[in-house]
């Protein structure tokens, strides 16, 4: 039931688990109605809002408070689902989310007896994985050791979740001060060590340290570094472990540090790159145990953004503490969101101080150049992209993207030598690469010069990206300008039919409709492009082509 219930989480009766069903009494309707609506479109904090007051007009409806308090998760109001969740357990009101709600709200409290209730009967209603480990740091945080070291063995029975169940009692090992078991088990018992994530390393590091076994500790962090772990934290913990400096165990102070990387471990699986209000409950809870939990506000910040709640998400960026490895990266996420959400002032001073801080930081630097170019400040980011590509000590076929949008940032402030230099610097390191390709090409179509060569590298293009409306859109015009008005019919038709709602693509649709005395179709198309809000300049040529005709507007263009 928990898992179907929150990957659509559209209230409604049967995913609520409940037969209750609303009565539109007078003055619950409309808050109602309008709960649903912004629930479905991600306004958690409107959704959360618009359920109480339904609750107001129908106080003992339980899929309301349900909602109400599903609402105020999602929009990290915990301290309000919590509320709702205590008073539906006291009205025997209570499902497995609400359970989870009080679970959280006990163990936050310390009081992990409570907890242990509050998810005793919940076995059936979770995946194995989770409640296997709700159930194991509840244990031991109500001092019942034994039992819950015994309960991540039994886990353990099962292959799947074996390397979780064994990680986590490492973890509950070193929590309780047996740092000799937790290095054994942490180490994988001989059959490789258990490091899960960034953060596994380092307590490995930890435990290791405690016990003065500092060849060993290099050793883990040699190998997660040849694995790729390679940030300037984990090298400084290298550095000091090298010198001497060895940390001290620090990282799980209490069960809740278990109770919330289980909820993570889980919202990251349920996580594809699309909404998935499961993962986000799950992330919110693992916050709310875990402020400083890195991995849970990156994963809430990311979904939050999936659901277009761009103002959550830079709140949940805004989490990542300066000191954190993933400081830059949440940085570089806030400004976005609040870039997306509108505020660009904002966004910008976000990169402008984080460029201050690491001035020599290429991604930072990229960044910055992008929102400058967002809001067309093309000197500025040109000269980010500029002191980026500067401090780049090695350029690899990645680096394409650095001389590509400086580039456009040349072309933009009308320097076309240095643009196509640009350019080509990116297509030898990223060779055939489409937005390039494209990018030249169409500058080549527009200043009239190179036709051949373009109509070449547009071909390339599409051939290399055949679903973008933009490239497809190019290869119609550049045919459509070397008078191959035939041949230009079906790329033009295809890059509509990818961009339906794009002007400049369905302005060029008609033209070239136009030019193979497709005149009626042409004029529809026009008209089509001037409902879909083109630039003024753009908006005038196509009034001025319905007035007159194309061959008329083309002979003014030519005597002007």
């Amino acid at each position: 039931m928990g898992t179907r219930f929150f990957k659509a989480l559209i209230i409604s009766a049967s995913l609520m688990g409940t037969a209750v069903t609303p009565v539109f009494s007078q003055g619950l309707a409309g808050p109602y109605l309008a709960a649903n609506r912004a629930f479905e479109h991600g306004s958690f904090h409107a959704a959360a809002r618009y359920y109480v007051r339904a609750m107001a007009a129908d106080p003992a409806n339980v899929r309301l408070k349900q909602s109400a308090m599903v609402s105020f998760v999602a929009a990290g109001d915990f301290r309000s689902a919590a509320g709702i969740a205590h008073v539906m357990r006291a009205n025997s009101e209570s499902d497995v989310f609400v359970d989870l709600v009080a679970l959280t709200d006990f163990a936050q409290k310390g009081d992990y007896e409570s907890a242990l209730s509050a998810i005793a009967l919940n076995e059936d209603n979770l995946s194995p994985l989770l409640w296997g480990l709700l159930d194991a740091w509840a244990k031991v945080g109500a001092g019942e050791i034994e039992v819950g070291l015994k309960a991540f063995d039994t886990m353990s029975d099962n292959e799947t979740l074996a390397i979780y169940a064994q990680y986590h009692k490492g973890l509950a090992q070193a929590y309780l001060g047996d740092f000799e078991a937790a290095a054994e088990i942490l180490g994988g018992n001989g059959g490789g060590a258990l490091h899960l994530n960034r953060d596994s390393i380092v307590i490995h590091v930890e435990v290791l340290s405690e016990l003065g076994r500092k060849d060993e500790a290099l050793q883990v962090l040699d190998d997660a570094i040849e694995r790729g772990f390679r940030d300037d934290h984990l090298l400084a913990l290298r550095e000091d472990v090298a010198l001497g400096k060895l940390p001290t165990f620090t990282r799980v102070e209490a069960p809740t540090y278990g109770l919330a990387e289980a909820f993570v471990t889980l919202a990251d699986a349920l996580s594809r790159g699309e909404p998935d209000r499961t993962a986000l409950f799950y992330a919110r809870l693992a916050q709310h145990l875990r402020p400083d939990l890195v991995d849970a506000s990156l994963l809430v910040a990311e979904l939050l953004e999936l659901e277009d709640q761009f103002n959550l998400a830079k709140e949940a960026y805004g989490l990542i503490p300066e000191g954190s490895p993933s400081f830059k990266d949440a940085e570089i996420g806030r400004a976005e969101a609040s870039r997306v959400a509108g505020d660009t002032d904002g966004a910008t001073k976000i990169l402008v101080d984080l460029a201050d801080n690491f001035p020599d930081d290429v991604l930072v630097l990229n960044a910055l150049g992008d929102i400058y170019r967002g809001v067309e400040n093309f000197a500025n980011s040109v000269d980010a992209y500029t002191q980026a590509i500067k401090n780049v000590e090695e350029f690899g076929s990645q680096h394409w993207v650095l001389f590509y949008t400086r580039g456009i940032g040349y072309e933009r402030l009308k320097d076309w030598p240095a643009a196509e230099k640009d350019f080509r610097r990116a297509l030898e390191l990223s060779p055939d690469q489409p937005f390039v390709l494209n990018y030249i090409a169409y500058s080549y179509i527009e200043m009239g010069i190179n036709f051949e060569e373009a109509q070449t590298m547009i071909e390339t293009a599409v051939a290399g990206m055949p679903s973008n409306g933009y490239i497809t859109d190019s290869l119609g015009w550049v045919l459509y300008r070397v008078g191959k008005f035939e041949e230009a019919v079906a790329p033009m038709e295809r890059a509509v039919e990818l961009l339906p709602v794009d002007p400049i693509v369905n302005d060029h649709l008609g033209d070239v409709l136009w030019m193979v005395g497709r005149k009626l179709e042409a004029e529809f198309q026009w008209r089509r492009a001037m409902s879909f809000d083109p630039l003024p300049e753009d908006l005038e040529r196509i009034k001025r082509k319905l007035e007159v005709g194309l061959d008329a507007v083309l002979d003014e263009e030519a005597t002007n």
